[in-house]
């Protein structure tokens, strides 16, 4: 069943749309010079517009380029929104010309005004990014963790500067209610803040890993079960690359939630050796051995930890292997310079325990044949008889 259409409603739209149009029209033909000499302003402001943009993308940033070329980069990216608000204020002045009806002046002078602030405002944050690449430039190298950290505060910086821009437009300008606005969505909001929530939470764990400091690139670590050297530390993630090529991207939150450890910032590298003689060595050719390789770590002086000795003892009588098991520290933190470190160490061992005679043990069995007791020949049938 169609519903019925209230009359009075249409007619009073259809009036109020005539009177408008009506309004218009008079102002068209009793401003006519006030629109030719808008538009000769809009011509005006264009030329400006296209003029200044090419003075500076052609003429100025090569010539600057030449001596400075941070300052030309800058002057290149401020160059867009610079003359955008050169048009923007130019259009301005020429609607003002126009001279128009209250109403429409009124929401034409708020529409460029919204737009001279955001255009300011891109101004600005063009600025401030080109002042952080350049010191971000600068850590690059020295310290990676400023370099995030000024990444860090640039996003946190362009988020409450847009968000305080876009407040400030609609409860002053448009005239809206903006608390009102936050209130009726403040059901979104928490929907959004759920779904963000890693986000969120990895955003704190970059800062997490910046302030305890526990690596930086090019660390080789460990998180879990994942092993490699750190490629980057951004916003989101982690990035390591493993020894067989593998990228390993770790969210940050779970970095922060877990234990991290760091291969490459230690002052030494303790390792392992048990070294197996054969059973046939007598106690003074053990002791001989156990003395050697103390000796070595004497030798090798410059590839130990100071302050720590080498210290070698027989512990252990194995099921084929008298052993003689020690730890050594070396001072090299590098992995691949301790391998070096390491081989040099284990040649000395070799070296040095072929000319004392001590063999070294292997993985042996030995087998005893017991032989039994002939049996006495059984006799035969006639044998008794």
């Amino acid at each position: 069943m169609k519903k019925s259409v209230n009359p009075f409603s249409i007619t009073a739209l259809a009036d109020e749309l005539d009177l408008s149009l009506s309004e218009y029209s008079r102002w068209f033909e009793k401003n006519s010079h006030h629109i030719s000499r808008s538009f000769m302003g809009v011509a005006v402001t264009l030329i400006l517009f296209l003029l200044l943009l090419l003075v500076l993308r052609k003429l100025a940033i090569p010539m600057i380029a030449r001596k400075k070329p941070s300052v030309a980069k800058t002057i290149q990216t401020i160059s867009v929104p610079l003359s955008l608000l050169v048009l923007w204020m130019g259009l301005s002045v020429s609607a003002d010309l126009m001279n128009l009806p209250s109403r429409l002046d009124l929401a034409v002078d708020k529409i460029f005004c919204a737009l001279l602030i955001i255009t300011a405002l891109t101004l600005v944050l063009h600025g401030v990014r080109c002042v952080s690449e350049i010191l971000t430039e600068k850590f690059r190298k020295s310290d990676p963790d400023k370099k995030l950290l000024l990444d860090l505060l640039h996003s946190l910086i362009r988020l409450a500067a847009w968000s305080l821009a876009v407040f400030f437009i609609l409860q002053n300008i448009f005239m809206m209610n903006v608390t009102h606005l936050l209130v009726s969505a403040g059901v979104l909001g928490l929907a959004i803040a759920f779904a963000a929530q890693n986000t969120v939470a990895n955003i704190f764990g970059a800062f997490s890993i910046l302030g305890s400091k526990l690596f930086k690139v090019g660390d080789w670590i460990r998180v879990d079960k994942s092993e490699g050297v750190v490629e980057r530390i951004g916003f989101r993630s982690v990035r390591l690359r493993a020894f067989e090529g593998r990228l390993i991207d770790i969210p940050n939150r779970i970095i922060a939630d877990s234990q991290v450890e760091n291969f490459s910032d230690r002052a030494f590298w303790r390792e392992h050796f048990c070294f197996g003689l054969i059973y046939q060595t007598s106690p003074e050719k053990i002791e001989q051995g156990r003395q050697i390789l103390e000796e070595i770590g004497r030798d090798l002086a410059n590839d130990m930890a100071p302050g720590r000795s080498v210290r070698f003892d027989f512990i252990q009588l194995d099921s084929s292997s008298l052993n003689v098991d020690g730890y050594v520290w070396f001072r090299i933190s590098d992995w691949f310079t301790m391998r070096s470190a390491r081989g040099r160490f284990n040649g000395e061992v070799l070296r040095r325990f072929n000319e004392a005679g001590l063999e070294f043990a292997f993985p042996t069995s030995t087998i005893f044949l017991q032989e039994e007791p002939a049996e006495p020949p059984s006799p035969t049938p006639f044998e008794g008889k």
